[in-house]
């Protein structure tokens, strides 16, 4: 099982890594996609997946888009959003 949640983690961070170079390259429809990607694999994903992307990559492409001033409510699907609210609520920001 540590494989797997192993290999889950190096995946999500790879997507945040596609995500946040399609932003620095100004690939606009790619980084939509991503995003709907991790969207649909939030909704239809076990607790694993979904705690995954939630504590990997949300937090990666959130705090790389705060860094560099990017609305995140312009670009984040409805789910991921409500993610990225609940882990801002928790931290005490």
């Amino acid at each position: 099982m540590k494989n797997f949640n192993d290999s889950l983690i190096k995946k999500m961070e790879r997507l945040a890594e596609i995500t946040i170079s399609s932003l620095q390259l100004g690939k606009i429809t790619r980084v939509k996609r991503c995003l709907e990607i991790a969207e649909d694999l939030l909704l239809k994903g076990n607790s694993e997946m979904k705690n995954a992307i939630t504590n990997v990559y949300v937090f990666s492409v959130s705090h790389y888009m705060e860094f560099n001033r990017i609305a995140i409510s312009k670009f984040f699907p409805k789910t991921l959003y409500k993610e990225y609210v609940k882990q801002i609520n928790t931290s005490g920001v």
